[in-house]
């Protein structure tokens, strides 16, 4: 028997991970990336009721950064809030060698959900 969830905290995990789970099949199956990197609130387990989706995406590809991010988005269809970054192996390794704080953020905590073998 499945009980309601009443604590709001618990329902927007619920949803997110819900929705995340959505994302990264999406992604596997028609994107092909070369990684999938959970950062933020979620990968950090420290949920709010405003929290989003924050992924990287690794993808060997010729398109422009805007492009990129635009093909994603028409592909998962959000229904919560997301924030996407989708980062050629290029890019991303120069990502790594940054000092920037957010770089710094994602590499320390996130967490990958997918890496191609």
């Amino acid at each position: 028997m499945n009980t309601p969830i009443t604590d709001p905290i618990q329902a927007r995990r619920a949803l997110l991970e819900a929705e995340l789970a959505r994302y990264v099949e999406l992604l596997r199956e028609h994107y092909h990336p070369e990684q999938i990197i959970l950062f933020g609130s979620l990968a950090e387990g420290k949920i709010h009721e405003w929290s989003d989706i924050d992924l990287l995406i690794v993808k060997d590809t010729d398109q422009r950064y805007l492009d990129r991010i635009r093909e994603v988005l028409l592909l998962l269809h959000p229904r919560l809030g997301v924030d996407i970054v989708v980062y050629t192996p290029r890019e991303f390794a120069t990502m790594k060698e940054s000092n920037l704080m957010v770089q710094e953020e994602i590499i320390a905590k996130g967490k990958v959900l997918y890496e191609r073998s």
